[in-house]
């Protein structure tokens, strides 16, 4: 039997649990420049736990790149998914990066994201798609952040485009779209901080109070850093935005929501 395709710059990872509980990885598919490290299990509060990490030997993001990559969590599971470092992008003669993203998270399961920053270089493009699918009983824990480019090289703001765009989809349905284009040589810079980040917290069938006020009073305490933060529809979660004057301040912030998400989420309701 012929082994299907693999595409230029795919990763395709598939997570189950074994007898232990513990999270294995099932069917792993990659391919240049996209690599994964082995499994991890180092989460102290969740020992069946998995973390991999997504690494580039290319170094970043070039022009001409299409990257797919694709997750399945299957019942029972929870895997840490990051990535080594920030996403450098760079200019070139090409259309832009490009990115595309799929996980679909079975019931039982757990997925948190969080990728590096992405850092586009001047007279870069950056186009990413996100698509995630959660069951109800399902969670997804998601971040995205994004710098005004190479500060210290001068480039604050001078790249061409960054284009992103996320789907919350529930059992299939979507329940939820959002979109950030940002075109700062066109018009007004998109914010006078150097950072701009986003939170995702879909966890359908759960009630989403009692973390939605943990995060807005972690909002309000912030001191360089401003956001707000609301439910997603359908009472499929909440969704948050926000802003920060320099990376530790960015990084810090990112640290409260995950703690208090997986308090809320996981450890209180008993996800995992």
């Amino acid at each position: 039997m012929t082994a299907p395709a693999i595409s230029p710059g795919e990763l395709g990872i598939d997570v189950v649990a074994d007898t232990t509980g513990r999270t294995r990885t099932a069917s792993l598919r990659q391919r240049y420049p996209q690599r994964v490290t082995m499994a991890m299990h180092s989460d102290p509060e969740h020992p069946g736990a998995a973390s991999l990490c997504v690494q580039s030997p290319s170094g970043g993001a070039f022009s001409d790149d299409e990257l797919h990559t694709s997750v399945r969590c299957h019942p029972g599971t929870h895997l840490h998914l990051t990535t080594q470092a920030a996403t450098q992008v760079f200019a070139g003669d090409g259309p832009g990066a490009r990115h595309r993203l799929a996980f679909t998270v079975h019931a039982g399961a757990v997925l948190e994201y969080y990728p590096g920053t992405v850092i586009p270089h001047a007279d870069s493009s950056f186009l990413q798609r996100l698509d995630v699918d959660v069951e109800p009983g399902g969670t997804y824990l998601g971040w995205e952040a994004v710098a005004a480019g190479r500060i210290a090289h001068g480039e604050r703001f001078g790249y061409v485009c960054y284009d992103s765009a996320i789907v919350v989809r529930v059992a299939g349905h979507a329940v939820a779209r959002d979109r950030q284009v940002l075109r700062p040589r066109v018009g007004k810079c998109p914010t006078e901080d150097d950072y701009l980040a986003t939170f995702v917290a879909v966890t359908p069938g759960r009630v989403v109070d009692p973390l939605l006020e943990r995060v807005r009073l972690i909002l309000d305490n912030l001191d360089r850093c401003s956001g707000g933060a609301g439910r997603l529809p359908g009472a499929a979660g909440l969704f948050v935005r926000l802003t920060a004057g320099s990376a530790p301040d960015l990084h810090r912030t990112r640290g409260y929501l995950f703690d208090a998400a997986r308090t809320e989420v996981l450890t209180r309701a008993g996800a995992t």
